[in-house]
């Protein structure tokens, strides 16, 4: 035999290490709503917009949190809802952007149908994206973090710088955020 600890009795111990280190339901998602509130601080410190997915579920009147928003949506590009994580009813969700004084809700879509909106726009500077399709522009920043990253997930290289000074804006989020979600 072995020096130490048996082969069976080595896998008894890895296993119950492995169930001790698992994360409950709640604490991932406590995890992903603090992930998710510092990618909009991010984000709002980089474009100086502040944005705020929202969802009140029209049957029963419970506000969303944004994470339950995102994890409500199908990530099927024809379908512009999320699920009520209470009473189950679809809707579609909005995304309240404030800036410079000025408040605007619009469709919040999900990854998926935000993805499948992109082909064809390659070719719009980032302004002209953004008067021209607020609501995709928008979700790709919520989602990718920005619209250059959005199309590199669908394989198209987008040529426009869209934040010229980003890395002097980001010191403080260093260490706080996951690298993949800086610019």
């Amino acid at each position: 035999m072995s020096i130490g600890m048996s082969f069976g009795h080595r896998i008894r111990h890895t296993q119950r290490l492995r169930q001790s280190l698992r994360l409950s339901q709640a604490q991932r998602l406590q995890i992903q709503e603090h992930a998710f509130t510092l990618r909009l601080a991010l984000i709002h410190e980089l474009r100086d917009e502040r944005y705020e997915p929202k969802a009140i579920c029209p049957a029963c009147s419970r506000e969303l949190t944004p994470m339950e928003i995102i994890r409500g949506f199908n990530q099927d590009p024809n379908d512009f809802t999320t699920c009520c994580s209470a009473c189950s009813r679809r809707f579609e969700p909005t995304l309240v952007c404030f800036g410079d004084g000025t408040y605007i809700e619009l469709p919040f879509y999900c990854d998926c149908q935000t993805l499948a909106q992109l082909q064809g726009k390659e070719t719009l500077q980032p302004e002209r994206f953004a008067m021209e399709y607020p609501a995709i522009y928008r979700s790709a920043i919520v989602h990718h973090g920005g619209i250059r990253q959005a199309f590199a997930k669908v394989g198209i290289q987008y040529a426009f710088e869209e934040i010229s000074d980003w890395k002097n804006k980001i010191r403080s989020f260093l260490g706080r955020l996951p690298a993949i979600l800086l610019p």
